[in-house]
């Protein structure tokens, strides 16, 4: 029996040793912290619950080419999931629209706030219509699809190819006149650099109720997998971090551990930070062209600012998601943010006592701002972090009068802290951003000159994601049985 090592336990880590179990290898994980899950996680404070990750999981619809991973990997019989019918409300210059994930609902409103742009609204409406019925598979690399994927493509080819080569902004900016029309659309899916594609396809997945919100939390849904884990026989190792790769004869035996302990393995396989494996376990040897340019010039998802409240109010009468231009920017290292909101969890009972509720914001930062602050200035660092969440505790008492009385507990994480829990390079929450140029691209798996190693998960997909990471793990499994045809 072939003995597999995981570095990470993240959702990338906890699918590929699931899989692996099912295919009759040993598999053991190893984890730096003492939590499964990587990025997808949660952590109490005091009665709250607060959550950086999951609001909506694609694949999570028994219809889905996604499900049979959610069924394998025991999500489907351990988790329930909310499906809102109010995406979001979006409020610019005191006009508000509802994103309903019903999309004749939708197109409803859209017309009803701006009929002068009705030509530019079907045309769009029709297109997020025509997606319900996109339903390729899903459980490989996405973009890179076998004969039967291209076959299923087919009657999407045109607008996909079409979509894949623009981005949103520009989409947007050729079908619609009305600039706070444009703006609201924005802060849908607010990366307007993303292809065009995310402004049509998370809509239509809404609409068919294939992405739902898992109540529990995201360390619950992490813990379920590794669960499942466990019940295939495998082990997971928490506080031992690698410190490297151990190559003989160009072939990988095993891993070293801070701790200087030596743990042999016939495969090993990296689940973790990208940067880390390549640059720090296998110190910058076995590198591709692509691999090199990926991070000469990286263009990451944006890293984040999260700020969490526990209050003792009850917001369960409103949106799930609600965003709002400010009035006046708030300032962090000069850049101005003009955009905030939140998310409240009143759907799942596990986040809150009854009556009460967790509002929490997420704002684009720059990460090196941070990075320096808390390596230079550990007081400053905490200075700005309280600095940034008075200001927010300012403008939602705009909003709800005396809310600044009723906030029990707070929590604010940056960039940094995500570096530090989870060692996400710069405090990337999915690594690599699949801009129109990386859309549907991959990194290798496998390096030159090197065997018996492995890559997965986020740093080799670009656009990551908890589910795309949970069919990396079965892809790559399934791509090391053919090699060794078991």
């Amino acid at each position: 029996m072939k003995k597999i090592v995981i570095i990470g336990a993240g959702i990338a880590g906890l699918s590929t040793g699931c899989y692996a179990q099912m295919n009759n290898f040993q598999s053991e994980i190893y984890e730096m912290h003492s939590n499964p899950g990587g990025v997808c996680t949660s952590w109490k404070r005091g009665d709250y619950l607060f959550d950086h990750c999951l609001h909506w999981v694609i694949g999570s619809n028994r219809g889905t080419s996604l499900y049979p991973i959610f069924k394998e990997l025991g999500i489907a019989d351990s988790i329930d999931f909310f499906y809102t019918d109010k995406f979001r409300v979006i409020s610019v210059n005191g006009q508000s629209m509802t994103v309903y994930t019903d999309i004749n609902k939708f197109e409803a409103e859209l017309l009803h706030l701006f009929p002068e742009e009705k030509k530019g609204i079907k045309k769009y409406i029709n297109l997020v219509k025509k997606y319900t019925k996109f339903n390729p598979p899903m459980d490989g690399d996405f973009g890179n699809f076998g004969i039967t994927g291209f076959i299923k493509l087919l009657p999407f080819m045109p607008s996909f190819m079409r979509l894949k080569r623009i981005t949103v902004e520009e989409y947007l900016n050729n079908l619609f006149n009305n600039n706070v029309l444009k703006e609201i659309l924005y802060r849908i899916f607010p990366v307007k650099k993303l292809p065009a594609l995310m402004a049509v396809m998370p809509l239509s997945f809404m609409h068919r109720e294939e992405a739902g919100y898992p109540l529990g939390g995201s360390l619950n849904f992490a813990q379920k997998i590794e669960r499942k884990y466990t019940e295939l026989g495998g082990k997971v190792h928490y506080k031992c971090r690698v410190k490297k790769i151990i190559i003989r004869n160009s072939c990988a035996i095993g891993i070293e551990l801070d701790n200087g302990n030596f743990i042999p393995a016939d495969i090993v396989i990296s689940a973790c930070d990208g940067r880390t494996t390549l640059f720090e376990m296998l110190e910058g040897k076995y590198l591709t062209k692509k691999i090199k340019r990926f991070y000469r010039k990286p263009h990451l998802w944006p890293p984040i600012l999260s700020i969490s409240l526990g209050i003792k109010r009850d917001f369960s009468s409103m949106s799930e998601i609600k965003d709002f231009k400010l009035n006046e920017p708030i300032l962090v290292n000069g850049k101005e943010i003009w955009w905030s909101g939140f998310f409240h969890y009143c759907h799942d009972s596990h986040f809150a006592p009854k009556g009460k509720s967790v509002l929490q914001t997420q704002i684009e930062t720059d990460y090196f701002y941070w990075k320096q602050l808390y390596e230079k200035d550990r007081d400053r660092y905490y200075y700005e972090k309280e600095r940034v969440l008075k200001i927010y505790i300012r403008i939602l008492e705009d909003i709800f009068p005396g809310i600044k009385d009723d906030i029990e507990v707070t929590d604010v994480a940056t960039p940094v802290t995500w570096e530090r829990y989870t060692g996400n390079w710069q405090g990337s929450y999915e690594g690599w951003m699949p801009t129109i140029e990386t859309f549907g691209v991959t990194l290798p798996k496998k390096l030159p000159g090197l065997r018996h190693f492995y890559m997965t998960g986020q740093w080799v997909f670009p656009g990551g994601g908890v589910p795309m990471c949970m069919a990396q793990g079965k892809n790559l499994i399934q791509q090391i049985v053919k090699e060794r045809k078991r």
